[in-house]
């Protein structure tokens, strides 16, 4: 993560208004990934995080530098790897029981009753058609079949948000010098 850092420019402050300065590191300058960049398929390749997977270990694996493991955190949208990244095994346990005192009260509660309005498939082109739903009050999720309702417990809930996390996507090496260089512009430059 540490050469990303490196792109931003410093500044010279004066912290204790006796005419001290000290060379801070202005964080404020952000680099937006082009939202016609991320729709594009054909440069990133899609990647499921496996247990022990990190952004360093990532970075290293396909591009052999961890240190642009902050490429695969911004191209993912992840501003906060603690809270961002899936957790495993233990890790998610002590997750839930921090939140929810236990894992049996988290798999005893309630977080939202759900109309099924389709399950997931597949047509004929193999083109994957998600899973759609509604979230609804009880007495509609009561009003309803039991094939066309969901109730989700806190567990499912926060058990469905951490494999979505699992799926990224990372970006194509071929356009890692490019993107460096337009990321040292934005940052240095601010252009």
């Amino acid at each position: 993560m540490s050469e990303y850092f490196t792109y931003f420019p410093t500044v010279e402050h004066d912290l204790t208004n006796i005419g001290q300065k000290v060379t801070l590191t202005n964080v404020l300058r952000r680099f937006v990934v082009r939202s016609d960049l991320i729709d594009r398929t054909d440069i990133f390749y899609d990647y499921n995080i496996q247990d022990g997977d990190r952004p360093d270990t990532i970075a290293e694996k396909y591009y052999g530098d961890a240190d642009v493991a902050w490429l695969v955190l911004h191209f993912n949208q992840i501003n906060d790897p603690y809270f961002e990244w899936p957790l495993f095994n233990e890790d998610f346990t002590n997750f839930i029981r921090s939140k929810y005192g236990s894992v049996a009260n988290a798999q005893s509660q309630v977080h939202e009753y759900r109309q099924i309005l389709n399950e997931e498939s597949l047509r004929f082109d193999g083109t994957k058609i998600p899973r759609r739903y509604l979230i609804v009050d009880e007495t509609t999720y009561n009003s309803l079949s039991e094939e066309n309702r969901e109730l989700i417990t806190n567990y499912d809930y926060e058990e469905e948000r951490n494999d979505k996390n699992r799926a990224i996507r990372i970006l194509d090496k071929r356009y890692l010098n490019k993107v460096r260089e337009e990321v040292k512009s934005v940052l240095r430059d601010g252009v």
